[in-house]
């Protein structure tokens, strides 16, 4: 058994991607990074379905949070929540002094698109841009974001649709062109599986044109100056190469070894699995018709944390409940390059421990 962390990030991370953080450093103007960084990049387009601008930025997911909406936003945003993580917008949204609405489908719920296109068309407010989660880290909920961005779009063609993919990315499909998104973003340490440290992002055309009207972008997080820089397989300022030595060998894995249909059904059997062997002591927290295949967020019938401390003693380690739901659950993270026989082999100690 190589895992024993069923945590929702930070995730596993496989013995020979660590390997590759430690690799000598090289410079980052130098013809070697561009290269390295060019492999990057091709490698990107296919797991955000794009053929647009894609980067990476030395940053966390929040700050390329704040950056898309410092780059994409003048005034006035929705922002539609329903856990903790999709309300991190909200917060980095009043924290700018933006002018931000809230669609708020509670915790445990997907965004509705038919509540969605009736807030938009109920209200004479222009949008800049609306945000979406993914995959609701909290709570263990997947919005269709392929409907709500089409919402979005029906309403008002010139409304940025940003996207946090966090802990969707690598392990649940994106199609950034085919969906219409604008700018889409994640940080590693989750579906990709890595340490955490970077983060990747896709942005189309009418959001770089957004953003090259707004003079007032800053400097570390221009993302104009990203994606000019990444055309020239170049960045803006000194990045953690060790994580783009680790990047570029993990994406090598997941597009041309494994296989992104491979490893979407992983994921997939990974989430079947869980909750069908979890039924018996637990209920799933969030609504099952938007479960997510990366994390599950557990409802159990015994104490969360006592099931957490029991498992820990055993050698697992599993996420504990969040925000609003701390006391009440706890979470089990099926994402990254976790093989199904070791979370098997997980919930089999899971199962004695929590009837037992």
């Amino acid at each position: 058994m190589t895992c024993k962390h069923f945590v929702p990030g930070p995730t596993w991370v496989r013995p020979e991607i660590l390997q590759e953080l430690a690799r000598p450093v090289i410079g980052h103007r130098s013809p070697e990074f561009r290269d390295l960084y060019a492999s990057i990049l091709k490698n990107l387009k296919p797991l955000f379905g794009t053929n647009g601008d894609v980067f990476v930025v030395t940053s966390s997911g929040t700050g390329v949070m704040q950056a898309a909406l410092e780059n994409c936003v003048g005034r006035r945003l929705l922002v539609t929540t329903c856990g903790a993580f999709s309300e991190r917008w909200f917060a980095i949204a009043e924290s700018l002094g933006l002018e931000v609405d809230r669609l708020d489908a509670g915790w445990g719920n997907a965004i509705d698109p038919e509540a969605l296109a009736e807030h938009l068309g109920s209200r004479r407010t222009h949008y800049d841009a609306v945000t979406i989660t993914h995959n609701e880290t909290s709570t263990g909920v997947t919005n269709d974001v392929a409907a709500l961005a089409n919402v979005v779009r029906e309403e008002s063609a010139d409304t940025l649709v940003l996207v946090d993919a966090v802990s969707s990315l690598g392990g649940i499909p994106v199609r950034v062109d085919e969906w219409g998104l604008d700018v889409c973003l994640a940080s590693v340490q989750k579906g990709i599986a890595l340490p955490p440290g970077i983060t990747v992002a896709a942005m189309s055309q009418a959001a770089l044109t957004r953003a090259k009207k707004h003079p007032y972008r800053g400097t570390y997080f221009d993302l104009v100056q990203y994606k000019e820089k990444a055309d020239d397989a170049t960045v803006p300022s000194t990045p953690s190469v060790s994580h783009f030595y680790a990047l570029a060998a993990q994406l090598e894995h997941i597009i041309n070894e494994e296989g992104l249909d491979a490893r979407y059904e992983r994921h997939r059997r990974m989430r079947d699995t869980t909750l069908e062997r979890t039924a018996k002591y637990a209920k799933a927290a969030s609504d099952p018709a938007h479960a997510s295949c990366t994390v599950s967020a557990l409802r159990p019938v015994k104490a969360p944390d006592a099931i957490r401390a029991e498992m820990k003693k055993r050698g697992f380690t599993l996420g504990g409940g969040y925000g609003d739901w701390k006391e009440t659950t706890f979470r089990i993270g099926h994402m990254g390059d976790t093989p199904l026989d070791d979370l098997n082999a997980m919930l089999d100690v899971l199962e004695e421990v929590a009837i037992g």
